[in-house]
C-alpha cells in the first residue's frame, strides 16, 4: 500500500488570502486552535485550582486568627470581672462587715476606698440580711430595700454575676462618657459570720466603658482600615459591644453556631443584608470559679476584603496566560507552517 504524506488541505478557489485563518482548509490556524485553546484551558483550571487551594489556605489563616483575637477579649473581659469579683469577697470578709455593731459610715469609707481603687465600680453597697441597704457609696440609695433585687436573691445562694442592663437612678449621678445611657453589670457576694450565719450581701454594679478599653487593646482602632470588627453577644443574643469596625450602621445578629456545645471555632457566615464575613468567635468561659455569663464573642471582616488576595493572584494567572496562550498560539502557528512546507 502507498502512503502519502499528510498536506495541508487545499485551499478554495479564490483570490482571498484570509483563507489561512481558517481551520477547515489551514494546518496552520488548526494547529494555532488546539494548542492555542489548550493553553486557554490550562490557564482556566489553573486559575480556579490556585484560588481555590489559596482561599481556603487564606480562610484557615484568618480565620484562626480572628478566633485568636476573640479569645483574647473574651479572656480579658473575663479576667476583669474575675478581679472586681475577688475584690468584693475580700472586702466581704473584712470585720467592718462582718460585725453588725459598725458604724455604717465607717463601711461607707471602706466601701469609697475600694471604689478610688478600681474605678470599674460604679456604685457599691451593703444590705442587710433584711435587704435594707444600710451602706453605700456616695450615700446613694441607702435605706432603700434590694431585698427583691436580682443581685441580693441571687447572692444568697453563690456569688451573683448579672447581665448587663441600665440603671437611670444610678446613670443620673454616675453620667457616662457619650450620649448612650451608661450600662452596668451586677455583682454581688454574701457575707457572713465566722459561724456561717447570713448576715447581708455586699454588690456593686459595674460601669461597663471599660470593656471597650478593653476591647481597643486587643484590636485597636487602627484595625477600622481593614474593616475588622468586633462584636459581643449575650447569652439572649443581645449585643453588649460593637466596635463598629467593619462598616455597619447595624451589627449583624449574633451568629448561628452549628454545635451548641462548641467552644470556640472559625466559619464564613451569610449575614442579613447580603454581606458575607469571615468570622472567629469564642464563647465566655469564664475565669477560675467565675464561670462567665455565656456571652459570645465575635471578629469579623468582610470575605470580599479578605479574599481580595485570592482574587489578584487569579487575575495575575489571568495576565500571564493571556501572554502563554499568544506565545504558544503563535509558536504553533509558526510550526505548522515550517511542518506544512515540508510535506
Amino acid at each position: 500500500m502507498e502512503h502519502r504524506p499528510l498536506r495541508e488541505p487545499a485551499p478554495p478557489v479564490t483570490t482571498d488570502w484570509w483563507w489561512i485563518f481558517d481551520p477547515r482548509y489551514s494546518l496552520r490556524a488548526r494547529a494555532s486552535l488546539i494548542f492555542g485553546g489548550g493553553a486557554i484551558l490550562f490557564t482556566v483550571l489553573l486559575s480556579w485550582i490556585a484560588g481555590t487551594v489559596f482561599r481556603r489556605h487564606l480562610e484557615s489563616q484568618l480565620g484562626s486568627s480572628f478566633e485568636t483575637l476573640a479569645w483574647q477579649v473574651s479572656d480579658k473581659i473575663d479576667r476583669a470581672i474575675y478581679e472586681r469579683y475577688r475584690e468584693l469577697q475580700f472586702t466581704a470578709s473584712l470585720a467592718p462587715f462582718r460585725d453588725g455593731a459598725t458604724p455604717a459610715g465607717e463601711r461607707r469609707r471602706v466601701l469609697e476606698t475600694l471604689q478610688s481603687a478600681s474605678p470599674e465600680f460604679a456604685w457599691l453597697g451593703m444590705a442587710d440580711a433584711g435587704g435594707q441597704i444600710v451602706s453605700a457609696t456616695g450615700g446613694v440609695q441607702e435605706g432603700a430595700s434590694a431585698g427583691e433585687r436580682a443581685w441580693f436573691r441571687g447572692a444568697r445562694e453563690r456569688p451573683y454575676a448579672g447581665n448587663l442592663h441600665e440603671l437611670p437612678e444610678l446613670a443620673r449621678t454616675t453620667p457616662g462618657p457619650s450620649d448612650e445611657p451608661p450600662r452596668y453589670l451586677d455583682l454581688a457576694v454574701s457575707i457572713t459570720s465566722d459561724t456561717g450565719q447570713f448576715l447581708g450581701v455586699l454588690g456593686a454594679h459595674l460601669g461597663w466603658t471599660w470593656a471597650r478599653d478593653v476591647q481597643l487593646s486587643v484590636v485597636p482602632e487602627t484595625a477600622r482600615r481593614e474593616r475588622l470588627g468586633v462584636t459581643i453577644y449575650s447569652s439572649a443574643r443581645d449585643i453588649v459591644l460593637d466596635s463598629g469596625g467593619s462598616g455597619w450602621s447595624q451589627p449583624p445578629d449574633a451568629p448561628p453556631i452549628p454545635d451548641a456545645r462548641r467552644f470556640r471555632g472559625v466559619m464564613v457566615e451569610n449575614a442579613a443584608g447580603g454581606t458575607t464575613y469571615v468570622t472567629g468567635y469564642v464563647r465566655s468561659r469564664g475565669s477560675k470559679e467565675y464561670r462567665g455569663l455565656g456571652w459570645l464573642v465575635t471578629v469579623r471582616q468582610p470575605a470580599e476584603l479578605a479574599f481580595a488576595p485570592v482574587r489578584e493572584l487569579q487575575r495575575s494567572i489571568a495576565r500571564w496566560g493571556f501572554i502563554f496562550v499568544c506565545a504558544f498560539g503563535l509558536a504553533s502557528w509558526l510550526f505548522a507552517a515550517q511542518l506544512a512546507r515540508h510535506m
